[in-house]
């Protein structure tokens, strides 16, 4: 087989070793698709796309060619040269089938669960050994009237003022103390008893959370559901804290407490210095909706970050945010958004430039304000320069 005609002209100018490259292939069944000019050549230069992958003996660095493995949505490796003007392109892998999102977000919430299981374990141990500690104190002071140790649902003062042991106040304190059960499956406390509850039994309640400190998204739905004074005062306070999956919740449950440069600032704060299972997760969710300036600032700069832990979803909520992407994970351009899983600048760099070219937003500027290198002059580094 030879060159098709129509490309003849176009081919000639193509570097001899790229042109033995295509040569060898089409004697081997292989056909040219198309020869375009447009990234990743040069202005002076073109891209050939083959019909099919070339064959694994020639897919190597070797005689003038340099061979790239991108493995990306347009193409899955390139040949070219090493002034990178001329390129031969293979076709892209065909898309992995469609991942269940069903088995993914449950595996999400398993690992949720048990972080949470986790931390209300060590609570409940640290609350049960100050109960400890006070029975025992009530039990050496006879002026106390107690011999022995209180039923569990009497513990707290609060608990102590309810109608009995099945009242509005004891049953929530059980929803406090939770099972391993309702850790695992996020459930919060029992905020159905609120609606039956009488004035006395919601301010028994109300002091029963605020005994301790707000360190749980379900203390914050519960007081954000309770809204008195009081209530919100500590949400208030709890919207300054230091533990992104609080203040994150105090954002989401009460944001008639939360102003947007009080947010933003509350998600920025979690963008950059959250964890996947500490806060991260629930401002990602809350961006996807709500994402100004600053928001998407702070999610270019965590792509350039060096020690970023989850470039991979920034990269995929900007698709989604610059309507590039039908959803803030498109698994259609997962490829692209895996190759940000890399400590080599020059290639992050690399693609940071790809994707920023793909939503149309300059990358110059981002670059320049992570210590980047500019387009024009500066060494790239390694011969991934474009």
């Amino acid at each position: 087989m030879s060159i098709p005609a129509e490309f003849e002209k176009q081919f000639a100018k193509f570097p001899e070793c790229l042109r033995k490259l295509v040569e060898a292939e089409i004697a081997d069944g292989n056909s040219i698709l198309e020869i375009r000019g447009g990234f990743p050549a040069a202005f002076c230069g073109d891209c050939l796309k083959l019909a099919r992958q070339v064959a694994a003996c020639r897919r190597e660095s070797v005689g003038g060619v340099k061979f790239y493995e991108r493995n990306n949505s347009d193409y899955f490796g390139e040949f070219t040269t090493e002034n990178r003007h001329f390129f031969v392109l293979e076709p892209p892998n065909p898309p992995e089938p469609p991942p269940d999102m069903d088995a993914i977000r449950e595996a999400m919430n398993a690992r949720q669960r048990a972080a949470d299981a986790e931390l209300y374990a060590a609570q409940r141990a640290e609350a049960e050994a100050a109960v400890r500690a006070a029975q025992e104190r009530e039990d050496d002071d006879p002026s106390e009237g107690r011999t022995g140790r209180v039923p569990k649902h009497s513990q707290h003062p609060s608990v102590r003022k309810s109608a009995g042991p099945s009242g509005p106040v004891a049953r929530f304190a059980a929803s406090m103390e939770g099972t391993m059960e309702s850790w695992r499956e996020g459930t919060g406390y029992d905020l159905a008893l609120l609606k039956s509850a009488t004035p006395e039994e919601l301010e028994s309640i109300e002091e029963m959370i605020l005994s301790r400190p707000v360190e749980d998204w379900r203390d914050v739905e519960a007081l954000a559901a309770l809204d008195s004074p009081r209530a919100r005062v500590a949400l208030r306070k709890a919207l300054k804290s230091s533990d992104h999956r609080v203040a994150t919740a105090v954002a989401e449950y009460a944001p008639h407490l939360v102003s947007d440069a009080e947010r933003t600032k509350v998600l920025v704060a979690a963008l950059e210095g959250a964890e996947i299972y500490g806060g991260l997760t629930q401002a990602l969710l809350d961006v996807e909706e709500y994402h100004p300036p600053e928001i998407v600032d702070a999610l270019f700069r965590g792509l350039l970050k060096p020690n970023c832990e989850n470039p991979v979803h920034f990269a995929a909520m900007l698709m989604f945010i610059h309507g590039k992407a039908d959803s803030s994970f498109d698994w259609t351009h997962r490829p692209l958004f895996l190759r940000f899983k890399t400590e080599d600048r020059a290639e992050r760099e690399s693609v940071f430039r790809e994707l920023c070219e793909k939503i149309g937003v300059d990358p110059e500027r981002h670059l320049k304000a992570a210590g980047g290198k500019a387009a024009k002059g500066g060494k790239q580094g390694r011969s991934r320069r474009r």
